[in-house]
């Protein structure tokens, strides 16, 4: 298929490739674009600087709280009339992270993420069924979407129970399982639990996204299930679920490099790194029309490799992500940052600012989430309804703003300070972060 076969360019058609929409993205992001015209003009870069791929490092970076802070329209490079979907999601800072599409976005993120469950052997004989948490919605829907593409079945995600979603499974005969790993166990386990035969399962194929499948869990997906898995790495701010996925080699995820232009800098430094060192991963949008985005910091830890894979394609592949360079921490394909937090802390307060500390514990492989609050006199008054009200009303705030449930457990200042003060690790507990 012709969606198909741009994976296997040469290294210079690639170069070409790039260069070509690298310089037309740069020309419509500083004409269209006024934070980016006035970013580069800082630098003292211009649109003629940009004649080949390899002076994509003379260009600025762009961070999420760029994004945040150019809320709603400011990095919009072409008129309202055009977007035809505009997708939020709350941040850390004050403004959510608002982008939008173009018909022709929406039709180019759909034919990836379809090429993507095409390389992973999905076809329109296969029932999808899509296990994601709310906070992960935006995916869901790119996944559903390119899975209809194909002419499968899809069984959308939904908030019902996990004994709903496995007599589901059962019984409409599910044959592709998209997921994240931890979910992927907790299905596993339940269904051990519930003393309900393997073989009662029609699955095929298992597609995990959103955290990090090492070769333990995949091991034990393959040996117990015997389906085969296959990795996919994404970011809403650029492409969408499928930038980069697996194929049948499982030798590192292969990214869209057809739309996007990969970089592995030093996260201090800035500097760009040589294939095969780990480093940030920076991301440049080379065919998105409503919201490009010049040399994104993802945060995400990772190596580039440029060989061609023993499957013949060429497009460059990243390993797994290793971890964070930043605050962030990514809980079931959530990600929740201290800012974040604070801020929501400080909504359910009426402009408070209150101590907490972030841990994050496993539960039947699940990691979840609680807030410690250090409550004191100026906020809570002595009235436990008051008090249960509030945890409520707050746990209920963070649902809706991650879409992750976490827990509020309010304490005493003096009961987490040790723990502020010193930064040492809560011993049954991993303890991540303060404020």
């Amino acid at each position: 298929m012709e969606h198909d076969r741009v994976e296997y360019l040469s290294p210079e058609a690639w170069s070409q490739w790039h260069t070509e929409l690298l310089q037309s993205t740069v020309n419509r992001a500083y004409g269209r674009v006024p934070f980016y015209r006035r970013r580069l003009d800082e630098t003292g870069v211009g649109p003629d600087d940009i004649r080949s791929a390899e002076d994509i490092r003379k260009l600025p970076f762009t961070s999420r709280e760029d994004i945040a802070e150019n809320y709603p329209y400011g990095l919009f490079s072409v008129p309202l009339r055009d977007i035809v979907r505009i997708h939020t999601l709350r941040s850390g800072q004050a403004n959510p992270i608002a982008l939008g599409y173009t018909r022709q976005d929406l039709r180019r993120r759909t034919e990836l993420t379809a090429r993507f469950f095409r390389s992973a052997g999905v076809g329109k004989d296969d029932i999808v069924q899509i296990c994601l948490d709310p906070g992960m919605s935006l995916h869901g829907q790119d996944l559903k979407e390119g899975a209809e593409l194909l002419g499968a079945l899809v069984i959308p995600p939904d908030p019902v129970s996990i004994w709903s979603r496995i007599r589901v499974m059962v019984d409409f005969k599910t044959t592709v399982l998209v997921t994240t790993p931890s979910y992927g166990l907790y299905l596993l386990e339940t269904f051990s639990e519930g003393n309900m035969p393997l073989a009662s399962l029609n699955l095929k194929r298992m597609v995990l996204l959103g955290e990090t499948l090492d070769d333990q869990i995949r091991g034990t997906f393959e040996g117990k299930l015997d389906v085969d898995t296959r990795a996919a790495y994404g970011l809403f701010e650029a492409s969408g679920p499928a930038m980069a996925y697996e194929c049948r080699e499982k030798n590192g995820l292969h990214l869209a490099i057809d739309h996007v232009i990969p970089e592995i800098i030093d996260p201090d430094t800035g500097k760009v790194l040589e294939p095969g060192r780990e480093g940030e991963l920076v991301i440049t949008t080379v065919t998105a029309r409503a919201n490009p985005l010049l040399r994104f910091r993802t945060g995400d830890l990772t190596r580039l490799h440029k060989d061609t894979c023993l499957c013949g394609r060429t497009t460059w592949r990243m390993s797994p992500v290793s971890g964070r360079c930043d605050n962030i921490v990514t809980v079931r394909g959530v990600k929740i940052s201290p800012d974040h937090v604070r801020n929501l802390i400080a909504e359910s307060t009426g402009g408070k600012g209150l101590s907490f500390l972030i841990v994050l514990g496993k539960n039947r492989h699940l990691t979840e989430v609680e807030i410690i609050v250090a409550v004191d006199a100026s906020f809570f008054s002595g009235s436990l309804p008051q008090l249960h009200n509030w945890i409520r009303d707050t746990e209920d705030l963070f649902l809706e703003s991650l879409g992750l449930r976490c827990r509020i457990k309010p304490v005493e200042y003096r009961s987490i300070a040790p723990f502020l003060e010193s930064g040492e690790l809560i011993t049954d507990r991993e303890w991540f972060f303060s404020e």
